[in-house]
């Protein structure tokens, strides 16, 4: 399961597939999360890009189950 305090670099390196939904929070962001936050947790991300962290996990997660 994947959690807050994990990083970005960790989840793509353990999930690969989970790339897409990084992506698809781009747009929020302004820029690219995976070129600009790699070595960041995803609680640090959902704070700096007012990112709704829960839903973040949520998505990532289920995608992980799913496969």
């Amino acid at each position: 399961m994947i959690t807050k305090n994990m990083t970005m670099l960790e989840i793509i390196e353990n999930y690969p597939e989970t790339e897409e939904v990084f992506r698809a929070y781009d747009d929020i962001a302004g820029k690219c999360l995976l070129c600009n936050n790699l070595f960041d947790s995803i609680e640090t991300i959902a704070m700096e890009y007012s990112i709704n962290s829960e839903e973040m996990l949520n998505k990532i997660n289920i995608l992980i189950a799913e496969k």
